[in-house]
């Protein structure tokens, strides 16, 4: 008995993969044609209806939107210990017209908000605009009591 027990052990089994191999793969195609790419951030779909509820009369004023675009003329040397902002390296455009400086910003953006309370600022900051620029407009939309101020992004090719 201890022979026989002696060749047994001495046997490989062999595991044929291909049927487990050839398994995976149908599980896998199928999971990836079922899948669903598509992806709704932010998005809830809700089908309510429109003519009842709290607020049932119809949006009659459309809130503005002032859109405020920095520009820097070329990359600053910050490293340089002596480097101090300066208004005039920044370009400030509302609404297509460009600014003389931050007082004529201010003084537009003010006028916009005396007009219109629930006017919203979206800011548009170019290449190469610094954080301190951006800063510095944000101050004068605060300083003309805007209290909706928001970034756009800018794309990676502009």
């Amino acid at each position: 008995m201890g022979s026989k027990n002696k060749e047994m052990s001495e046997q490989t089994f062999v595991l044929d993969m291909t049927p487990m191999i050839d398994c995976t793969f149908n599980l896998l195609i199928f999971f990836l044609c079922n899948i669903n790419f598509k992806l709704l951030e932010g998005k809830i779909p809700a089908y309510l209806p429109k003519d009842v509820g709290v607020n049932t009369s119809p949006i009659t004023k459309e809130l503005e939107k002032i859109e405020i675009y920095i520009t820097r003329g070329a990359a600053p040397n910050v490293k340089d210990k002596n480097w101090v902002w300066q208004e005039n390296q920044i370009a400030i455009t509302v609404q297509g017209k460009k600014m003389a400086g931050l007082q004529d910003f201010y003084n537009t953006i003010k006028r916009v908000h005396e007009a219109n309370k629930e006017a919203k600022a979206t800011l548009y900051p170019k290449k190469q605009t610094l954080y301190i620029d951006c800063v510095k407009v944000i101050n004068e939309c605060l300083r003309a009591n805007f209290v909706d101020i928001t970034f756009a992004g800018t794309p990676m090719d502009s």
